[in-house]
């Protein structure tokens, strides 16, 4: 959620001398100051990279008002560290008064609009569409964002959209505060929100329309002389229609910002890539429709055993409804001219000067085929070592493409792609899956043995993070001289675990005679076995541990998107479940990927499914299953 220097509009301003570091992070220079906290360029020693780190205002913290403050501030770690997308700031570390992020380089979004006022439907479309994909990543993970305005939207140079700063962010699950305060921005928030009710993922779409309102017309939908006649406005009228305020939008612009920003939740658009698509519509995508692959002809559905466990084949007809990703229609020369103003603007990208007859002419740079959070992955295509990610390829010829990404600790991608003639390669933004949590292990005093299920594995503190894989384990940390502390860690793929143990003295044993006649060389006496561990339920037994395995009762398979039928993927995607004494479905977890578009189907599906549960010893447990799917 940063600047570069060169941004006269968002100078940076010197630390002051009290100010050095945080943990071991380096504050270099101040360079965002918001409700909550302040913002610093900073840098990771450790690692020898630039990053972001967000404080509390310890100024304002008062006696009484200190714990509220700081549990809105781990609130937000919370929230956004939980999300792992390429256009959602990440989140690195933790501190108790500070978290350190991603350091992006650009301009927000109304820092672009106040130069440019508007941005035309293309590269407007271009910025948005990454947007509402990443909301609808974080409303699929239960994250409300709350905050949703143009000055929380980064653009990258590259003109890349980076959603940040979820300082008003929640869980679902959690309640609103007894007095019903709401934050926010009036002008972008939705009226349940402005008026206290239930605050739900539809209020961030009701935000983001507003922004795309915004970006596209160059007027906010809600103005007024101040916030009371706004709120008013908020809850009680309806915007001028887009077309009114600029005449060149898109006839069908008027209905599609008319649902999306309607007063009542229930009748917008349920998620933000629908409503980009309705943006899209069928005149902006018949001027594309070169670029996007023909649809593949409709297949008939086989018929699946429903308990199968190694293979279950996905080939479905095509939606009645077509979604549009824009992120792979737009041409490429509306995003290369957005992403010069930008550089332009942060002082990142040369041009000729005014009246300049002889600008040298910049080398044609292939679009990235393969991008990874995190970065660094190896990639094969066509069995072929293309390098580490982000990477692109410039020779691909028309016609199916394999490609497979590996990276360690994360689940494989595998997956099929065809190029049609005369049509560009997509870039694949992938997420990588972790397959294990890290672990580390700190304790009082250090250089304590770390032990975990039965094997060891270093000393404290640990110098690098101990991999678990998903489920449960026992830790311990021994020292002679100390009793040793136990741990039940049940570790989930990619949510870090932190272990300190402040070990106590043991007392000294006093001599028995078991022990002085053991030591004059006596056999030693025959302990007793201990007894068996009781099974109860909703305890996790592994599967090869039950008597009875989990059996599929109901939920509907994974179907084909339609955008990946036009893109005409192909893949296996393999997932581990954790089916519940009840027979639900949690924790579920890619084990090979075939890119976002098909995890995602087969995470949205699985998560719906219900079982008979496992039986041990007669009692219903928990357990980890496995299930593959393979889409053709």
């Amino acid at each position: 959620m940063n600047a570069f220097e060169q941004n006269p509009a968002r100078a940076l301003r010197a630390v002051p001398p009290a100010v050095k570091t945080f943990g071991r992070y380096e504050a270099h220079a101040e360079i965002g100051d918001g409700a909550m906290g302040r913002v610093y360029r900073g840098f990771d020693p450790m690692v020898g990279r630039y990053v972001a780190i967000k404080t509390v205002k310890a100024e304002y913290l008062t006696r009484e008002t200190r714990s509220e403050y700081l549990r809105r501030f781990r609130r937000e770690a919370q929230a956004a560290g939980r999300l792992a997308h390429p256009n959602i700031v990440s989140i690195f570390d933790v501190g108790e008064d500070y978290f350190v992020m991603e350091y992006v380089e650009g301009i927000t979004l109304a820092e672009l609009l106040r130069y440019r006022t508007l941005l035309d439907v293309v590269a407007g479309l271009r910025v948005l569409a990454p947007v509402a994909e990443a909301l609808d990543y974080a409303h699929r993970c239960g994250v409300v964002h709350r905050d949703i305005k143009p000055a929380n939207i980064m653009v990258q140079p590259d003109g890349r959209p980076k959603l940040m700063d979820f300082g008003v962010a929640r869980l679902e699950t959690s309640a609103m505060t007894s007095s019903g305060q709401f934050f926010g921005s009036p002008s972008y928030m939705a009226p349940e929100q402005i008026l206290g009710s239930e605050v739900t993922h539809e209020a961030d779409l009701f935000s983001f329309a507003v922004v795309a309102y915004e970006a596209l017309t160059g007027k906010r939908p809600y103005q007024g002389d101040s916030i009371t006649t706004i709120i008013y406005k908020v809850v009680n009228e309806a915007p001028a229609l887009p077309r009114s305020v600029h005449p060149e939008l898109p006839a069908h612009f008027d209905e599609a910002f008319k649902r999306a920003l309607s007063k009542q939740p229930r009748e917008r658009y349920p998620t933000g890539m629908e409503f980009i698509s309705a943006l899209a519509g069928e005149d902006l995508e018949a001027s594309l429709a070169d670029l996007v692959p023909e649809p593949i002809p409709e297949a008939k559905t086989p018929t699946l055993a429903p308990n199968e466990v190694e293979t279950q084949a996905i080939d479905t007809t095509p939606a009645r409804r077509r979604r549009r990703m824009l992120t792979w229609v737009i041409p490429a020369a509306a995003v290369v001219a957005l992403g010069v103003e930008i550089g332009l603007l942060v002082g990142t990208a040369p041009a000729a000067m005014p009246g300049s007859e002889r600008a040298p002419a910049a080398a044609p740079v292939p679009d990235p085929l393969v991008e990874t959070q995190p970065s660094g992955a190896a990639v094969w295509v066509d069995d072929r070592e293309v390098g580490r990610s982000p990477v692109s390829v410039a020779d691909l010829q028309p016609g199916e493409h394999g490609i497979r990404v590996e990276l360690a600790g994360y689940a494989p991608i595998d997956f099929s792609f065809q190029i049609q003639p005369g049509a560009r390669p997509p870039t694949f933004n992938l997420n990588m899956s972790p397959l294990s949590a890290p672990l580390r292990v700190t304790s009082e005093p250090p250089a304590a043995l770390v032990v975990v299920d039965g094997v060891r594995l270093g000393a404290t503190p640990t110098a690098e993070a101990i991999p678990l894989n998903s489920g449960h384990h026992e830790v311990q940390i021994e020292l002679k001289g100390y009793r040793t502390a136990v741990h039940a860690v049940d570790a989930r793929a990619g949510v870090p675990v932190a272990i300190h143990a402040r070990l106590e003295r043991a007392p000294e044993p006093a001599a028995s005679a078991d022990a002085r006649t053991i030591a004059a060389g006596a056999p030693r006496p025959v302990l007793p076995r201990p007894a068996s561990v009781p099974v109860f339920e909703g305890m996790f037994v592994s599967l090869p541990q039950v008597d009875r395995q989990p059996q599929y009762v109901s939920g509907a398979y994974p179907a084909l998107p339609d955008v990946a039928r036009k893109m005409r993927l192909t893949g296996t995607v393999e997932v581990e479940m954790v089916v519940t004494e009840a027979g639900d479905t949690t924790d579920v977890q890619i084990t090979q990927s075939a890119t976002r578009l098909l995890d995602d189907a087969v995470m949205k599906a699985v998560r719906g499914w219900r079982f008979e549960p496992a039986v041990k010893h007669g009692v219903k447990v928990r357990t980890r299953v496995p299930r593959k799917f393979t889409f053709r």
